[in-house]
């Protein structure tokens, strides 16, 4: 009896392996995709902090079938938790925007606080497959030189390219761009 029992498990356990899906993993690119990385020496440190509804913050990748209706796919999954992959995306497109700042999650120079805080709150985030893509932020910018505190919102779409999931990391990308595009215009 334990012997066959043995057997069945060995098989249940073969058979799981031989049957499952494998994961796909994906990424958000800083845009434009072909600013050069190399940077001179910045002036202005700012930071960053960026926070996502909790139920978006997940490893694997949400589309949204209608209203109130999330699919979870449980083999196309983020490859770090999504708030860091917006947050570092985000930095990196303010960077390139800005060739004279540098933005970070907490202080670069712990002797000079930083000029600038950035705190963007992702209210909604939701991709219809076939469709497109869109963020919908509200964000506080402090400018510790002038005192000077800037608020503001606004919803951010892009088309999906392809019926592929790299085109739901490609439009989320692009949305996170045209979110870096209305902060750095803020930041004037």
């Amino acid at each position: 009896m334990r012997a066959s029992l043995t057997v069945v498990c060995s098989l249940v356990l073969l058979n799981a392996c031989v049957s499952s899906r494998p994961d796909h993993f994906y990424i958000l690119s800083a845009l434009p995709q072909g600013a050069a990385e190399a940077r001179p020496a910045s002036d202005v440190q700012a930071t960053l902090k960026v926070a996502l509804p909790s139920w978006a913050d997940g490893s694997e990748m949400l589309l949204n079938a209608s209203a109130g209706e999330v699919i979870v796919l449980e083999h196309e999954r983020w490859a770090a938790p999504l708030a860091d992959l917006v947050r570092q995306t985000l930095a990196l497109d303010i960077e390139r925007r800005r060739a004279d700042m540098t933005v970070a999650d907490r202080e670069v120079n712990r002797s000079k606080a930083p000029a600038i805080a950035i705190v963007v709150d992702v209210v909604q985030m939701s991709v219809h497959r076939g469709e497109k893509a869109r963020i919908e932020a509200r964000w506080r910018i402090h400018d510790a030189r002038t005192g000077a505190d800037t608020s503001g919102g606004g919803e951010f779409a892009a088309a999906l390219a392809g019926e592929g999931y790299g085109s739901v990391a490609q439009a989320l990308s692009e949305c996170l761009g045209l979110l870096a595009d209305r902060l750095v215009q803020q930041l004037k």
